[in-house]
């Protein structure tokens, strides 16, 4: 059998198909941006001893989750940016249930008009590993204009309260007895673009350190400035 073999366009130690993660719960927030399209990002935790009962988890990371999003978001989010759902899995098996959390859904609560759709604040994953790919994105959307800076900034009290969601989502997932973390999917023997030879990996994580912004420039995400 040929190794694979990576180029600039192919990553030729990824695996095709859905990952399996032993011991990792992912936990996907959704909320609905004003041309109704959807936006769901992902926090993970790891766990030695399994969840009980994974319904109630996603009841309780819902209510915990909207906690921290009205608390520090939604005053920066126009009201047709609606927090809606949170979703859990158990990544162990890819065809474990998907467990959808109860609650109301929350609106932003912002007097300014809206961003760009594609505008985002970008959030950066900080994890207990350096290297090449030892790091997370988690792109936010659905932005008034009250917290923009101009010139392509985020206002720093923006920052401030973005920093903060980031804090809560962490003590969020540690409260429910999981460990913030980054999955890391099983990766195949391949040849990088250098000729090195990379070893075959397990599926593993990698503990998180924190969810942070880390600078004031507003990214973009196309996709989500097209009509849902």
């Amino acid at each position: 059998m040929t190794m694979p073999i990576s180029t600039k366009k192919t990553d030729g130690g990824r695996i095709k198909g859905a990952a399996a993660v032993p011991s990792v719960v992912e936990i996907r927030v959704q909320t609905q941006l004003p041309n109704n399209k959807l936006q769901s990002y992902k926090f993970y935790g790891s766990f030695t001893t399994a969840p009980s009962n994974f319904q109630t988890l996603a009841n309780a990371l819902f209510t915990s989750i909207g906690s921290a999003w009205s608390t520090n978001l939604a005053a920066l989010m126009v009201p047709a940016t609606i927090y809606q759902s949170v979703f859990v899995r158990d990544m162990t098996n890819v065809f474990n249930a998907v467990f959808q959390g109860t609650g109301t859904a929350i609106p932003g609560t912002s007097a300014s008009i809206a961003m760009p759709m594609g505008t985002a604040a970008v959030m950066t994953v900080n994890v207990a590993q350096r290297g090449k790919g030892a790091k997370g994105r988690i792109f936010l959307g659905g932005f008034a204009t009250n917290a923009d800076a101009a010139g392509g900034l985020i206002t720093a009290a923006a920052q401030t309260s973005i920093n903060a969601y980031g804090t809560a989502i962490f003590n969020a997932i540690t409260a429910q007895s999981l460990t913030p973390c980054l999955p890391q999917p099983a990766r195949a023997q391949y040849t990088g673009v250098t000729g090195t030879i990379h070893p075959a990996r397990l599926a593993t994580k990698v503990n998180v350190l924190n969810y942070v912004l880390r600078d004031l420039i507003w990214d973009a995400q196309r996709r989500r400035a097209q009509a849902g």
